[in-house]
């Protein structure tokens, strides 16, 4: 079976919380976290394991906009 990639607006939906929530409790600020969602800056290593902790979610099932293009 194939992993499902989610991005960060669907990980915020699934945890129902917004994306600035879901930042603070990952502790990324909540306007770089909505920048990366929207593909306008990178996320770092560091903030992805930090993401996939937070949500339970690998980090190789996280799709973020420049790096998986």
């Amino acid at each position: 079976m194939e992993n499902i990639r989610l991005n960060i607006r669907a990980l915020a939906a699934q945890m129902k919380v917004s994306i600035e929530v879901l930042a603070e409790m990952c502790e990324i600020n909540p306007n770089h976290l909505k920048q990366v969602s929207a593909g306008n800056v990178p996320m770092s290593a560091y903030d992805l394991k930090k993401l996939a902790k937070v949500t339970g979610v690998p980090t190789d099932n996280i799709y973020v906009k420049g790096i998986d293009d």
